[in-house]
């Protein structure tokens, strides 16, 4: 068997992203196949409270590290991010280098990753990508250098991994690498429901993910298309749920929402299995769990297509809406609620379509890969 490491971005022991689940969820399935796989974050961090299981945490000892110039762990991720790369450098070689014995696999996880594992990685060397990028660079506080280090990751001797055939042909469409692909999946034990056949009452709830306050989420826009759908159904109380953060407060001027907050993936199923219509509205994903999650769960899902293809098929599996379209998504939520066999075909398909997602076909594809 194979001695695999992945380096991560540094987590928070209390909150979760879904990229970083899949990675665990990869880091588990691999060590009950039999591989000697570590976890290697870029930065000292506490084993997470949110996901249980072996998933090759770094032992405390390995943690260890006294950052430069006196600054405290904690105090690391206030930095520039041109300062903490260099810092998570630093890090990954104290740690690959002299902590830990060669690979026979390193892999890369994020753009932030993608050098510490060129330059201290052992072994085949890969890059796992799970979005396109450059794309973040607007999220960053030096969003041409961000910009600028991402797309220079693609040029690094990585061999890149991509989880949807979106993200591996706009790999091929803007950067000229033909990358492998591995889709991510969904744990069934948790995400399960039967598919939302019904007719409904005067009250549908709408569930959506809050995108933290990254704007191309589309947070405002679903905010937009809610007030319109709201508009034309004066005889439905459309409740609007929110679980994780978002760009806009419950009580504001355009859509209130119930607010959620943070849910652990049990407490996560059942807000879907209480709802009637997932609605997401990102301008761009690539492979995004939380539709097929609420797929898996019986629900009827709303989302753009633009990452979603592997399961998102227009009018037969969801309901496609454009991106940065507001008026859209008012007539995907009115024709949703309003055409009970059109949704419950709708619900029905999309839910064996998530079925094809399990961790088991996933976890194989990736060792494939890597080994």
């Amino acid at each position: 068997m194979a001695r695999i490491a992945f380096v991560i971005p540094p987590v928070d022991e209390n909150a979760f992203s879904g990229g970083i689940l899949c990675l665990f969820e990869y880091a588990r399935g691999l060590r009950a196949r039999g591989h000697d796989l570590s976890l290697v974050p870029l930065l000292p961090s506490r084993r997470p409270k949110w996901f249980t299981g072996d998933i090759g945490w770094l032992s405390p000892e390995l943690l260890e590290w006294t950052p430069p110039a006196g600054l405290q762990s904690s105090q690391l991720v206030t930095l520039p991010l041109e300062i903490q790369c260099g810092l998570y450098s630093m890090y990954t070689q104290e740690v690959l280098q002299r902590r830990l014995s060669s690979f026979d696999v390193t892999v890369a996880s994020a753009c932030t990753t993608a050098l510490p594992v060129h330059l201290y990685g052992s072994g085949r060397k890969f890059y796992f990508a799970q979005h396109f990028e450059p794309y973040f660079s607007g999220e960053s506080d030096s969003p041409a250098w961000y910009d600028f280090h991402a797309r220079a990751t693609y040029d690094l001797p990585l061999r890149i991994i991509a989880n949807s055939s979106w993200l591996q042909g706009k790999l091929r469409s803007d950067v000229g690498i033909e990358a492998l692909i591995c889709p991510n999946a969904i744990d069934h034990t948790v995400f399960n429901g039967s598919p939302k056949c019904g007719q409904l009452n005067d009250e549908v709830k709408v569930i959506s993910y809050g995108g933290r306050s990254a704007v191309w989420k589309g947070f405002k826009d679903m905010a937009e298309g809610m007030r319109l759908a709201r508009l034309r159904l004066p005889g439905i109380n459309l409740r609007w749920q929110v679980f994780g953060s978002s760009a806009l407060p419950p009580h504001n001027s355009i859509a209130s929402y119930e607010q959620l907050g943070f849910l652990s993936s049990c407490d996560l199923a059942d807000a879907y299995r209480h709802a009637d219509v997932l609605l997401s509205a990102s301008w761009y994903e690539s492979f995004p769990l939380f539709p097929l999650e609420a797929m898996a769960c019986g629900l009827p899902a709303i989302t753009t297509q633009i990452g979603t293809e592997e399961f998102a098929m227009p009018g037969i599996t969801a309901e496609i809406v454009s991106p940065r379209e507001p008026e859209s998504i008012a007539e995907s939520l009115v024709r949703l609620i309003t055409q009970d066999s059109y949704r419950a075909s709708i619900a029905q398909k999309g839910w064996e379509m998530c079925r094809r997602f399990n961790w088991e076909t996933s976890i194989a594809t990736m060792e494939s890969i890597l080994l």
